[in-house]
């Protein structure tokens, strides 16, 4: 599903990156002297090794393009390790092919006092193809096994790249990870005098150290303590540097490139990549059209179009062809029965083209985590390929890489997101469908029948929409003894459960699941001398309360919103009556709302619950007033109320 070498290739040199910190002028003063005797002794300042699991100590990158058909990259780098953790930050990595060659690599490893233990030559790197479940790929690896004798360990690692391709420039992100800190990290870029170099700082308010001159331009990094993870942290690119590189004219594959603007660059991939890859057999469409029948309405053409690709192919990961962007042809998926996303998705437009049906192949940055394409930097970006039917004045848009997933719903993987859509005569940055808030909603209805021996029977309806129908829909394919652990996880607060019904059903033409469960459970109450203790939110019960951080530091990010509209009829025996009925309760904040009510009718409590939960970007600061409104609202589901004897 990914176009892996741009992946791999745009990742050697890129890292994510951590919030500013500033030192006191001692510590600038002592940074850069902290090995002993120009050694390499691991002993740094308590400021720096606090929190952290390495310590890049030095990192140098140039970057050469004399012309747009050639790049070099080397690169320097010392990193003490402390303990297994840190071993991720080696990055002892390099990836090749046809036209990216590994010149050179190499390393050498310090103990704690500053002994070389160690030489590390190209014949230890382990050199094998990346796969990873890909049926094909022409990319390989080198990369380093190495298991330290102890901790800590420093190593220098140096490596020399080669490359014919320059559509992918390395990102600069000086810090990749939480846990780590960083001394000095810089990157230069030098670039011929022909060449239409370009780059882009994100965030554009972040103060980097850059010096640009004709031909040239460096940034450097420096004096960075190493952040913890915290709970809900916004994603690292949000709130930390990072720098991309680009040319307006590049070689890809040997094939020469444009992006001077997202129109022209899309039409170069239509022009090179997509145009000579429709022909669709004559059996295939003569199939096609015997299925559309009558049917004149475009959309449902388009729909009869889509479930017929459904059922024919089925989703493989290739990685060959130019560089792993171009799509194989479209009769080949048709007699073959596979492909990957490009070939899926190229495929699909390819059979509504035969019935006039327009299209827009589209490149996304996919993954439950949404990323953009950045709109102001035209390149060669992201990992997957999906398709839009422009309908009225909105895009229909389709996942052809699954066979299950229904005519024009987005799921998690590719929603509310800037993507590319490329197309013969235009190609545009738009964004696909959004499910925002109360559109992600889990509607749920409960009768609840209290037995005179403190048992309990239920039943449970619940109806799904937006992100949360995308999240039930695996219920379908789940095994019966899966299917009841998440069931058991799911109503968690009641134990000693027997179900003895689960039943779903999938509206998919409107997007809708809808679950039908049953179960019996006994000490469902607690009885206290005379009186029952019952809790009135007992089915669907939100207890998630952020744990406590005075000294938090990071943005944090609530990438969905949702909604839960719960209503449980509670069914009390005849003799036993409410004490009292607990006032309605309701909270309100920037992050949400919560309301609960409970009332009377006919011997039964009626329990009424409507929780959102807002989607949203925070700063660090509203942490603890967030973690506040998630503990109201956790104490106020756990709300019991006292039944009695009727007198």
């Amino acid at each position: 599903m990914f176009f892996k070498k741009n992946i791999y290739i745009c990742s050697l040199i890129s890292k994510t990156q951590p919030m500013k910190s500033v030192f006191t002028a001692i510590l600038l003063q002592i940074s850069f002297v902290i090995f002993a005797q120009d050694s390499f002794i691991a002993t740094y300042p308590d400021s720096l090794t606090e929190n952290a699991n390495a310590i890049v100590k030095t990192e140098r990158i140039l970057v050469e393009i004399p012309t747009e058909k050639s790049m070099r990259i080397t690169k320097y780098r010392v990193i003490t390790v402390y303990n297994e953790l840190g071993l991720r930050n080696l990055e002892t990595v390099e990836y090749f092919d046809k036209s990216r060659t590994v010149k050179s690599i190499e390393g050498t490893i310090y103990n704690a006092s500053g002994k070389e233990i160690k030489r590390i030559r190209r014949k230890d790197f382990t050199e094998q193809a990346v796969s990873q479940g890909s049926i094909a790929t022409d990319v390989r690896v080198l990369f380093l096994e190495y298991t330290p004798v102890s901790y800590p360990f420093t190593m220098i690692y140096e490596s020399e790249i080669s490359s014919s391709t320059t559509a992918f420039l390395p990102t600069w992100m000086p810090v990749d990870s939480y846990f780590l800190s960083v001394i000095h990290s810089s990157i230069t870029v030098q670039y011929g005098e022909n060449v239409r170099f370009k780059y882009k700082e994100i965030p554009f308010n972040y103060n980097l150290d850059k010096k640009e001159e004709k031909g040239k331009i460096s940034f450097t990094f420096q004096n960075f303590k190493a952040l913890r993870s915290e709970e809900m942290a916004a994603k690292m690119t949000t709130f930390l540097p990072s720098v991309l590189f680009g040319l307006d004219a590049f070689q890809y594959e040997g094939v020469l490139g444009i992006a001077e603007s997202w129109n022209l660059y899309g039409k170069w991939i239509y022009d090179k990549l997509l145009k000579e890859t429709e022909e669709i057999p004559v059996e295939t469409i003569n199939t096609i059209a015997q299925l559309i029948g009558t049917e004149t309405d475009p959309m449902k053409k388009a729909k009869i179009i889509y479930e017929y690709m459904q059922s024919k192919t089925r989703y493989v990961s290739i990685q060959l062809g130019i560089g792993g962007w171009k799509p194989m042809l479209a009769k080949d998926v048709d007699r073959l029965g596979y492909g990957d996303c490009k070939a899926l998705t190229n495929y699909t437009r390819s059979l509504l083209k035969v019935f006039n049906i327009p299209s827009y192949y589209s490149l996304v940055y996919s993954g439950s985590e949404k990323r953009d394409i950045t709109e102001d930097f035209v390149s060669m970006q992201g990992t997957h390929a999906i398709l839009g039917i422009p309908n009225n004045q909105k895009i229909t848009w389709l996942e052809c890489t699954s066979q299950t997933m229904p005519f024009g719903f987005q799921g998690d993987f590719t929603d509310d997101r800037k993507v590319l859509i490329i197309s013969e005569n235009e190609s545009k940055i738009v964004k696909t469908a959004s499910y925002l808030n109360e559109q992600n909603l889990q509607k749920t209805h409960s009768k609840v029948v209290l037995n005179p021996d403190n048992s309990m029977s239920c039943e449970v309806k619940i109806v799904s929409s937006g992100i949360v129908y995308d999240e039930k829909l695996a219920l379908k394919t789940k095994k019966p003894e899966d299917v009841k652990d998440y069931y058991n996880a799911f109503f968690s607060t009641i134990n000693n459960k027997k179900f003895t019904k689960t039943d779903f059903k999938d509206a998919s033409s409107q997007f809708e699941f809808t679950e039908n469960i049953q179960f019996n459970a006994e000490d469902f109450v607690k009885k206290v001398q005379d009186k029952i203790i019952l809790p009135l939110n007992s089915v669907n019960q939100v207890a998630f309360v952020p744990k406590k951080n005075k000294d938090r530091k990071i943005p944090f990010q609530i990438d969905r919103g949702y909604c839960m509209e719960d209503e449980s009829i509670i069914s009390l025996p005849s003799n036993l009556q409410a004490e009292a009925l607990p006032e309605i309760q309701k909270f309100e904040s920037e992050f949400g709302t919560y309301v609960a009510s409970v009332s009377e009718v006919n011997g039964s409590l009626i329990y009424k619950r409507k929780l959102v939960i807002k989607s949203g970007f925070y700063e660090a600061q509203k942490f603890e007033s967030y973690r506040k409104f998630r503990d109201q609202i956790a104490r106020a589901e756990n709300s019991k109320i006292v039944v009695i004897t009727k007198p």
